[in-house]
């Protein structure tokens, strides 16, 4: 049970009155006039309104007293965190040679009438090559290979993409020359009708690059095939991923691209025969780099230092995202050099020659170190603090986030500044992860937690608060012991496995892409938990492992029902039961390792006004790479560093007979 909040003066406004009244016989009995007419009541009930103002103000002195507690524990509130998203630069036409975009190229969205534009700022640069197709290889098992390179640059000889009867395994590989990690790559491609079989909309097809950080082939996104399954002359735009590496194939080493043939579908048609190909030809049409809701400001001039200790400075523009290597405070010295400052959380370890300060992401809010009093009454200086008269800037620094960030798809479009080359811009995706900065009331939920672990994460508890602690942008975390039931291979004695859940704002559906924690996050929750770990603990940051669910059912609405809304109920209520953040029984996500059972399913479908009752209802477990669908019997069965996700519901609604 939590504390009572004690009322220093409870006393109300009609109390006030009452006893001003009360009062009045004793010191004026000759006034004997107390309805609301009299001007004597209203001077009376203006004073009371007065004091009701202060009591009001007293009463919160016990609040005001707990936050400047939490500002004694050092309880900062959280910055905003900002959305991201990739942005796709498309050239004007294909470059003869190198096209380099650097960092921090501003884009934006389309200012509206009631929406100003939206800045996101690129966060690495990009060079862009003119692709050298080297090899082609074809392969059926990737370990016996056919060179078909000197077929491609003759254009009376065709050959077979894959074995004649094509078969799920079967491959086509182009190596490159250059490393076109993060390319938007085009391939015109000149083949004939002869992939019979296939629908040329869907064909079984899955386009791969070699991505040797991960040690291993990753999907690649299609922007449009226009050869309809290598059934016509076209073009294949593809989205090439980052971290392509050399790997050798057909004794042949290069960077390699991929197409191979997938097991089909439900209801997917196969190839009976093999397409035949005689001429490819790869451009380069573009590239992608991943953008943050962020706009830049530079060499921001903050004043001149007064030589004294603890001097305080304001940035113009908040709140601040989280300083990267080059975003650093600078003093200039005597000889007009500008010399970075540290930016640091306390400073508590901090000598008087330290360059060093303190930053509030929040309010903006620069602090240079105080000079405390010791007990023999001399001064120690923590931290260094500009002499008089120097001037003082920020050298770079990044403003905005929030969840105004969280843009959809393609409404990225617009180039604050020409770049040479460069058409125009867009993202193909929506921009995720934006969130607002934290309120005092969050930041006091986490009080007791701040208290029990005191800065130091020894327990399973531990880790998984301060995980969350670490960044906003963490909506859930699972710490898993080395050795116990579902910890990853690998994992040695004295590890512990900290699973991570990113947050998502409120009213937004988790997707595929939105459930692994961006490389930043889990390197700050990392860093964050290094400095709080015990020195004999290994700390492993990773994602949990998501099972796919689909559910497929046959529902009977009652006759008074409206059949589309049913069938938008139950799937929103599918989706929200299963979410791993806001699912689960109790609504807090659901529950790592727990199973899902087809016998809660219809309970759930059941539990929707309107339905009468369910018929053929499956549950289908669903491999999230592949997109693969598996009957899953009577339930979905989970191990301790896993959740389920969504990937879609397919209800079919009919009316009562």
């Amino acid at each position: 049970m939590p504390l009572p909040e004690p009322k220093l003066d409870d006393r109300t406004f009609q109390d006030l009155v009452n006893e001003a009244k009360r009062l009045i016989p004793r010191y004026t009995p000759e006034w004997t006039d107390h309805n609301l007419s009299d001007p004597g009541v209203t001077l009376i009930e203006l004073f009371a309104w007065m004091v009701d103002i202060l009591l009001y103000r007293i009463n919160l002195v016990p609040e005001k007293n707990y936050i400047r507690f939490m500002d004694l524990l050092g309880i900062r509130l959280q910055g905003a965190t900002p959305a991201r998203a990739p942005v796709t630069f498309w050239l004007s036409a294909p470059q003869p040679g190198n096209v380099t975009l650097s960092k921090g190229i501003e884009v934006a969205t389309v200012r509206t009438g009631d929406q100003p534009a939206i800045t996101f700022t690129t966060d690495s640069g990009l060079t862009l090559y003119p692709p050298t197709l080297k090899y082609v290889v074809t392969s059926s098992d990737e370990k016996n290979f056919a060179d078909q390179t000197a077929k491609i640059d003759m254009s009376s000889e065709y050959f077979e993409a894959f074995q004649h009867k094509p078969n799920p395994g079967d491959a086509l590989y182009l190596g490159f020359a250059e490393n076109l990690s993060q390319h938007t790559l085009s391939l015109n491609i000149n083949c004939r009708v002869q992939g019979i079989g296939v629908d040329p909309r869907d064909p079984p097809l899955a386009w791969q690059a070699w991505c040797g950080e991960q040690n291993r082939w990753l999907r690649v996104e299609v922007e449009a095939d226009n050869t309809g399954g290598f059934n016509q002359a076209g073009a294949v735009v593809l989205y090439l991923p980052a971290g392509m590496q050399v790997s050798t194939y057909g004794k042949q080493a290069g960077y390699w691209v991929r197409v191979i043939v997938t097991p089909s579908r439900a209801n997917q048609s196969n190839y009976s025969a093999s397409p035949t190909i005689q001429t490819i030809k790869a451009i380069t049409v573009g590239g992608t780099v991943w953008a943050t809701h962020a706009t830049l400001v530079k060499n921001e001039v903050l004043g001149r230092g007064d030589g004294t200790s603890g001097q305080n400075f304001k940035l113009e523009n908040t709140p601040v995202l989280a300083r990267l290597e080059d975003e650093n405070l600078e003093v200039q010295n005597e000889v007009g050099d500008w010399i970075p400052y540290k930016e640091v959380d306390s400073f508590a370890m901090c000598g008087p020659e330290d360059l060093v300060y303190l930053l509030d992401s929040v309010s903006g809010t620069i602090q240079f170190g105080p000079s405390i009093q010791q007990p023999d009454g001399s001064e120690k200086q923590f931290g260094h603090f500009p002499a008089k008269g120097k001037p003082i800037r920020f050298s770079r620094y990044r403003f905005g986030g929030g969840i105004t960030g969280n843009v959809g798809a393609k409404t990225i479009a617009v180039l604050k500044s020409s770049i040479p080359y460069i058409a125009r811009v867009t993202n193909r995706t929506g921009a995720s992860g934006g969130l607002d900065p934290e309120n005092i009331e969050a930041a006091k939920m986490r009080v007791p937690m701040v208290l029990r672990a005191h800065n130091r994460a020894v327990t399973a508890g531990d880790f998984e608060y301060m995980a969350k602690e670490a960044s906003p942008a963490v909506g859930r975390a699972r710490c898993i012991q080395a050795g116990a039931e579902g910890t990853r291979e690998g994992a040695t004695p004295g590890s512990v496995e900290v699973l991570i859940v990113p947050a998502v704002p409120a009213g937004e559906r988790i997707t595929v892409k939105g459930l692994q924690p961006p490389p930043a996050v889990i390197e700050e929750v990392r860093r964050y938990l290094d400095e709080r770990r015990l020195l004999t603990t290994n700390v492993i940051i990773d994602s949990p492992i998501y099972v796919g669910i689909s559910v497929e059912a046959e529902v009977t609405i009652q006759h008074y029902a409206n059949a589309e809304r049913v069938k938008n109920q139950v799937t929103e209520r599918l989706f929200h039961y299963t979410d791993p953040l806001i699912g689960g029984p109790d609504g807090t996500g659901w529950p790592f390792g727990r199973d899902l059972y087809l016998s809660e399913v219809l309970t759930l479908i059941q539990s929707v006004n309107g339905v009468e009752y369910v018929q053929n209802a499956t549950l289908f477990e669903i491999d999230l790479q592949s997109g693969q669908a598996r009957a899953a019997g009577q339930k979905v069965d989970l191990t301790p560093d896993s959740l389920l996700f969504s990937y879609s519901h397919k209800i079919n609604v009919k009316n009562q007979s």
